[in-house]
């Protein structure tokens, strides 16, 4: 009844004090005081959530219970809750931990974002109904337009057929869609939004559903024209009507008990700014995940150079990428406020063009004889899967790309119906009479209706607006893309506005100003804090490292590592490789020296030789016999597939073993690069079990506390189900690092688990073999604080962590240890949110008064600051953002900790989703900026906590090791998974070996 209470309390203080619920200016304010504005909408009902066990919150009102999960359900966290029913332990309620004010720490300073308000004016009643539009398109052969795709043409194509089918019938049927009063949001497929209802003439009882008949002579779409009768049906669905206005898209939006949370206002809304998009199906492309591109960009307002050729008949995109969030504002803590943010991006499409065209810009020499054998590989990997079509028969057929046939036109022969046989390019003169001009080149394989057949690549186009794959970028192009996507901050907000204005998600949006909904013109000015810089020393009591730009060089080492007492150091080649004897002598002394200066008391290695690629397995296995503790190989670039063998040789004879490319060496020898070799020698350090630097932990944050990075490795895409599929196991890989023997140490490991689980059943191991690992060095005492930084957790599975994986993290922890307090934290980088200085005279910049630069006006202009280094115009280090942009259920914060190289900076966004410690804001915020400053490899900030950064490179480590353990030995599944994987983790990963576990290895 409390629950209740609150709400209708909030109602009536709302009805009182005639609170506007999102002013159209709101997000415009002063850099030195807010601006007069009405009072803010009604505050979050709060939900107080105590560590430990609670009973669960009452249901919201919604749809009946979910059936139980048993043996034949199977669902992204089957595991977890399959072990928490063994171990008799019940899911946890989804409820937020209790926010905290926001920090105080450090400088005040405003930030730009990309953030845009919304408000929603009018009050309506939405009905959703549910779409199927068919058609018959030969005998017992039926299409489904609303059928979800997942290739790029087929969305498109099947989201342009289904918007015109249901538009046409919104104009001819007036006397059902009552078309002069309602307002229709529809997805382009099967959802369908109507401020209307559309069956209230009949009873509850009845059959809530239409067809419509339609002959698609009538709709005059090309591609319809030859079916005379497409079918429309629309059906209600169960869901309850959603009462759309301020007061319940505020209160209803986001809670800390995440069941009374109703997800309708947000998919209204992403739907609501994608209708312009989705019914201008000509001008614009709309994926998923709130990502639109735009055809023919430049007459959007978008430059040339935004859409720059990459080769291989690629050309970069520019669009946009939004996402709905609900945020608290300016007014701060409590309120809840609807805001789109809006992310600019480029990304690789392929052109339109006859494909004999695109794979001779694949070649570039001349094959009009036919491709050679490698060619047709290189250019079957561009072209595969890609949709083409034909129109030399009068109209336009298209077909999935499957293969390069290794036979010409001029040579095919095929079977006519006849009997008789002929080549193709007979047939196409006699059948066609088009006489083909390059007769001697490959046939194209395509698929159409499930069989095969071969086509002259001449007579075929590569269809439009499909994006490229990463397996069709080779390494050049890959690199050229990811460049070109890197953009820097003022080109990244006029992407932003440019995108908004020609998405039309702006007021002069005739379908959002008649759903009552307004956006602002100008993103929100947000209030952020600039940390300190971190202090960096050898030890607690030395000085601390001069810092220069945010960067440090690291002179005498806090730990030096203990020296092996037998090493070798090879080079390793081809007959043809450019390395010596004599290079190979110099740059081990070099080597030597270096390590020596640094505090490693190194002697030269015992055994130092040139060895070919083919003979290195059998010099490490002597080298083993040998006692050798430590090698060092220089490796030639064109040799690539040697690295994950000396992972696995490493793990399975306990020798440490460093890699490095024979370019990077020559560099050192040549070149005279002596941080090149340094920043090598750092990571022999730690690789040895020493340490580089540590962070002055002035206010003790560190003293009895165990921190966990958790990182994830997922099966390669598209590779999971078809290995799957032929009974062979692809597992993801989960890296964990912990500080069991320093403070600021992080070493770790890696366990196998199932893929597709959004939850970690492994959690309840990792949390146990990290606290044995911490008592161990600790005299057999127990941490007081465990805290973990857990990647791979999008907001739409907090619950889930919550509910399941977090309960076995508790029962793993309290199997091995008493009064334990956990935190959980997790850390993403895939967002939409994007952080600007304000100093910079870039696009939506504000001034000191609180006005904004109009879109228009910005929307062209191009930074002065354009020429200067990223690091330069893009917000520094140490700034955090933990209100106003944060949702207001949520105990969260942004932490830009890293000095950005290149492009934009992406900023974390860390999520508490446990806290027994009721820990500050500014504290966990310190904490983690701390954290970020132990890479030891380079004296540089990462983006995110070096425990996390561990454990993802040991989840990287974990894939190497597997592919390399299933090369030749695929483990084919039999009886259990968990239990086949559990096996296959103790034979590959380091806690076998010793003292590899207490050591960074994979640095």
């Amino acid at each position: 009844m409390r629950y209740t209470f609150n709400f209708m309390l909030c109602s009536l203080l709302l009805h009182i004090r005639s609170i506007a619920f999102f002013q159209y200016t709101s997000f415009r304010h002063s850099t030195s005081e807010m601006p007069a504005s009405p009072l803010p909408p009604a505050p979050m009902p709060p939900v107080t959530a105590p560590p430990g066990p609670m009973p669960p919150p009452p249901l919201p009102p919604g749809p009946g219970p979910v059936l139980p999960i048993t043996s034949a359900h199977k669902t992204s966290n089957d595991a977890c809750i399959k072990r928490l029913s063994q171990i008799g332990i019940m899911e946890s309620p989804r409820i937020y931990p209790s926010n905290q004010p926001p920090g105080t720490y450090g400088k005040e300073i405003m930030v730009q974002s990309n953030v845009f308000g919304i408000e929603v004016e009018n009050e309506m009643e939405l009905f959703q109904y549910s779409v199927c539009i068919r058609a018959d398109v030969a005998v017992n052969k039926e299409v489904v337009f609303t059928k979800k795709g997942k290739e790029d043409f087929v969305v498109l194509d099947r989201h342009e057929k289904c918007c015109t089918v249901l538009y046409h019938a919104y104009e001819a049927h007036n006397d059902f869609f009552q078309s002069a009063q309602n307002c229709l949001i529809y997805d382009g497929q099967s959802m369908l939004y109507s401020s209307m209802d559309l069956f209230s003439n009949l009873l509850d009882s009845k059959l809530k559903s239409r067809t419509f008949q339609i002959d698609g002579v009538e709709i005059g779409h090309t591609d319809l024209l030859k079916l005379p009768c497409i079918k429309l049906e629309i059906s209600a669905t169960k869901n309850p009507v959603v009462k759309f206005n301020r007061q319940d898209v505020g209160k209803r939006s986001a809670d800390q008990n995440m069941l009374a949370v109703n997800t309708a206002y947000r998919n209204i809304l992403e739907l609501a700014l994608n209708q312009s998009c989705v019914q201008d199906y000509n001008r614009c492309a709309v994926f998923e995940h709130g990502k639109i591109f735009f055809i023919r960009p430049t007459e959007e307002g978008f430059l040339s150079r935004d859409c720059v050729d990459v080769g291989d008949g690629k050309r970069m995109m520019p669009g946009i990428k939004k996402t709905v969030q609900f945020v608290e504002g300016p007014f701060g803590r409590g309120e809840c406020n609807p805001a789109v943010v809006i992310d600019g991006m480029k990304v690789a499409f392929h052109k339109e063009q006859p494909i004999i065209e695109k794979l001779q810009e694949v070649v570039t020499s001349d094959f009009s004889k036919g491709l050679k054998e490698l060619d047709r590989e290189r250019c079957a990997g561009v072209i595969k899967g890609l949709d083409c079509y034909s129109n030399y028969m009068g109209r336009v057929r298209h077909f999935k790309i499957e293969a390069i046939h290794h036979e010409s036109a001029s040579k095919a022969r095929f079977q006519l119906k006849d009997g008789n046989s002929s080549t193709v390019a007979d047939y196409f003169q006699s059948r066609w009479n088009i006489t083909l001009k390059y007769p001697e080149v490959n046939l194209i394989c395509c698929k159409e209706r499930g069989n095969v057949n071969f086509y002259p690549m001449e007579l075929m186009f590569i269809s439009p607006n499909q994006r490229v794959r990463i397996s069709q970028l080779t390494s050049a192009q890959s690199q050229r893309t990811t460049k070109e996507s890197a953009v820097p901050p003022d080109v990244r907000q006029r992407l932003i506005m440019t995108g908004k204005t020609a998405a039309k998600i702006s007021a002069d949006s005739v379908f959002l100003n008649k759903l009552g909904v307004q956006i602002c013109e100008a993103p929100l000015l947000v209030r952020a804090r600039q940390f300190p810089p971190v202090k960096i020393a050898l030890n607690p009591t030395s000085a601390a490292i001069p810092l220069k730009e945010g960067k440090w060089r690291i002179g005498q080492y806090s730990r030096p590592a203990a020296a092996p007492k037998v090493w070798a150091m090879y080079a390793v080649g081809t007959p043809s490789s450019r390395f010596s004897q004599p290079q190979l002598a110099k740059f081990a002394r070099e080597f030597v020296t270096v390590a020596q200066q640094k505090g490693i008391q190194l002697n030269p290695p015992n055994d130092s030789q040139c060895v070919l690629a083919t003979d290195i397995e059998s010099q490490l296995a002597a080298a083993h016999k040998a006692s050798c503790e430590f090698v060092f190989i220089i490796t030639d670039d064109t040799v690539t597939t040697l690295h994950q063998r000396y992972k696995m040789i490493e793990s399975l004879q306990s020798i440490v073993i460093q890699d490095m490319k024979m370019t990077k060496a020559l560099s050192v020898i040549d070149q005279g690069k002596r941080l090149t070799l340094e920043n090598v020698i750092n990571k022999t350090n730690v690789k040895l079990g020493g340490s580089n630097y540590i962070f002055t932990d002035t206010k003790k944050y560190l003293d009895r506390v165990l921190v966990i990075g958790i990182g994830i490795s997922q099966p390669p895409a598209g590779t999971k189900f078809i290995v799957e599929g032929k009974g062979f196991l692809n597992p993801q890989i989960i890296g964990f690092a912990y500080n069991g023997k320093q403070k600021q140490e992080f070493a770790g490991d890696f366990v196998l688990c199932p893929a597709g689980q959004d939850t970690l059943s492994p959690i309840e191991d990792i949390m146990k073999e990290s606290i044995l690992g911490y008592k161990k060095w600790h005299d057999g005492n127990d941490p007081e604080t465990v805290i973990v930084y857990r990647s791979g957790i999008s907001e739409g599975n907090h619950g889930n962590v919550i509910a399941y994986e977090i309960p076995l993290a508790r029962a793993g922890i309290n199997e091995v240890s008493k009064s334990v307090k956990l935190v959980y934290l997790a850390v993403s980088k895939d967002h939409t949110y994007r952080f600007f200085r304000n100093d910079l005279g870039a696009i939506g910049k504000s001034s000191s008064s609180g006005t904004q630069v109009s879109a228009s006006a910005s929307r062209t202009s191009v930074s002065s600051q354009s020429q200067l280094k990223p690091c330069d115009i893009n917000i520094p280090p140490g700034i955090s953002i933990d209100h106003m942009v944060t949702n207001p259920a949520i105990k969260q914060f942004f932490l830009n900790s890293h000095i950005t190289l290149q492009g934009s900076a992406k900023t974390p966004l860390y999520s508490i989703l446990a806290d027994d410690t009721r820990a500050s804001l500014e504290s966990l915020e310190e904490l983690t900026y701390n954290l970020c400053h132990l890479h030891q490899i380079v004296g540089l900030p990462t983006s995110i906590p070096t425990p996390l950064y561990v454990a993802a490179e040991y989840a990287k480590r974990g894939r190497n090791m597997w592919n390399e353990a299933n090369l030749r030995n695929p483990l084919v599944r039999s009886g259990s998974e968990k239990e086949q994987l559990r096996a296959a983790t103790h034979t590959i990963n380091y806690k076998r070996t010793g003292d590899f576990s207490d050591r960074r290895v994979n640095a």
